[in-house]
């Protein structure tokens, strides 16, 4: 099981303009500029409703910390960047405000969260701690004061070499800080590391969907629980035959609070013949163990919920199935599903695409 929870705010707070807000952004962005001596850097700051959504976990009869979490956000361009480097990810320790700024703005929006203001210029009292930090907490900066707070106490990274990819971050040790109350939840800060914000050595830009995109991509909160289960005494069938998968019950449509629950069942495509008084069509079969599905747009043809060991399908008597939680995922748009299901008696797979696709619709 995926599930899929997006931010109730971001923004991009910048050294180099630290009054402005850029809460509407449909960008995230982290980028330093060098001038002369002294470098301006810009972190992520990205928000979620932790309390609805542990909530919402409860109520599927699951336990939080039983789940792994990870946060993922989607690059849309790159520019002058190190060959590696790493980014950082922090609990933020203040409180904050998105703000209704963009980038550029004549004149600049600067009520709202900015590198010195975490509620905007006009409200008093709001600037970003930069000494004398609460227990458990600091912060930084390399030529402006400001740029947030966060707590010591839980972190996480992700690594990058040669390339930049998405942000696919786990953040366990954060999460589950904040599931034991240890830390009250404002967010997650991103950044370089302190070595890179602070050298004179160039590193433009790294882009990445916000919010407030009008695109599949925004940011998005995973928690991700292996609940498959297999108790079914049908025969295995042989993959390395030709099989076909027929899905059961999909419906073209689904309301976007719905947890469907997909049967699927598969039989040989040319099935030995036999004397036999019924169909050896209606003939069951359960799959290897280790099957997975994924989700992926039907348009774009791209992963929203990539095959992993948290997506294992379940079998029983009557076939394959699981269940697919679809608060997360963006309305009225189509998605299409995967199985992979691996070689009987063999290393690797083969990938199952039935053009099984549905809608999710508003509630």
């Amino acid at each position: 099981m995926v599930l899929r929870f997006y931010p109730t705010k971001d923004a991009t707070i910048y050294e180099s303009s630290p009054q402005e807000n850029t809460g509407l952004d449909t960008i995230l962005d982290l980028v330093k500029t060098v001038e002369g001596t002294g470098s301006y850097n810009s972190r992520i700051l990205i928000d979620f409703d932790y309390s609805a959504i542990s909530a919402s976990i409860v109520e599927l009869g699951l336990n939080p910390n039983s789940f792994n979490w990870n946060l993922k956000l989607y690059s849309t361009e790159a520019s002058e960047i190190p060959l590696d480097f790493t980014l950082e990810c922090h609990p933020i320790s203040q409180s904050w405000n998105m703000g209704v700024g963009r980038y550029g703005n004549l004149p600049a929006t600067t009520e709202g969260v900015s590198w010195r203001y975490r509620q905007g210029l006009l409200t008093p009292l709001t600037t970003w701690t930069t000494s004398s930090f609460a227990a458990n907490s600091t912060g930084s900066y390399v030529t402006v004061p400001g740029g947030c707070s966060w707590y010591t106490t839980a972190t996480a990274s992700q690594s990058f070499a040669y390339k930049v990819s998405d942000i696919d971050m786990n953040v366990n040790a954060i999460v589950h800080k904040v599931q034991s109350g240890s830390i009250s939840f404002s967010g997650f800060i991103l950044k370089k590391q302190v070595a890179d914000e602070t050298s004179i050595t160039p590193f433009n830009s790294i882009k990445f969907f916000s919010k407030d995109t009008h695109t599949i991509y925004s940011p998005v909160l995973e928690a991700k629980y292996n609940e498959s289960q297999t108790n079914s005494t049908l025969p295995e069938i042989n993959t390395n035959e030709e099989c076909n998968v027929i899905a059961i019950n999909l419906k073209s449509e689904y309301k976007e609070s719905s947890i469907p629950r997909l049967k699927f069942s598969v039989r040989y495509r040319y099935p030995t013949l036999t004397y036999t008084t019924s169909s050896v069509y209606l003939d069951r079969y359960k799959i290897p163990t280790g099957s997975q599905y994924a989700i992926y747009s039907a348009h774009t043809n791209d992963p929203i919920v990539e095959f992993s060991n948290y997506t294992k399908v379940s079998q029983d008597s009557g076939g394959v199935y699981f269940s697919l939680p679809l608060e997360g995922y963006q309305p009225e748009r189509y998605y299409k599903i995967l199985l992979k299901i691996p070689n009987s008696g063999s290393f690797g797979s083969q990938i199952y695409d039935g053009n099984w696709i549905f809608k999710v619709a508003k509630s």
